[in-house]
């Protein structure tokens, strides 16, 4: 089953290991597939993460983006998930040349 020590230790720690861009993949028990950019907290019974929508993602605007030049301008989803509903979770370093729907976020690991 998975829970906070999944997302706050497990993923940063495998991040790591694979050194590239990864993708991490969630199926939900709903049929559902979520496409991780990045953790915002882990909680007890359920996470809530940035996600890759459906499209281009819409930008910050350039004032919030000079304000913020470390932050990345792209407005992502966000989703808040039991962990009870997630059937598997797929990460892996093969991702399309151009493609940007990459993990990040997962800052202990991409640290070292």
């Amino acid at each position: 089953m998975f829970g906070a020590k999944y997302f706050e230790q497990v993923i940063p720690d495998q991040v790591r290991l694979m050194e590239r861009p990864v993708r991490l993949t969630l199926n939900l028990t709903n049929g559902d597939e979520l496409i991780v950019h990045a953790l915002v907290a882990a909680h007890e019974g359920y996470v809530v993460l940035k996600v890759h929508g459906k499209g281009k993602n819409p930008q910050h605007s350039k004032p919030w983006q000079t304000a913020n030049p470390k932050d990345d301008p792209a407005i992502h989803d966000q989703a808040t998930v039991p962990y009870s509903s997630i059937a598997l979770a797929f990460l892996t370093a093969k991702t399309t040349i151009g493609d940007e729907r990459t993990l990040t976020g997962f800052e202990r690991a991409l640290q070292g």
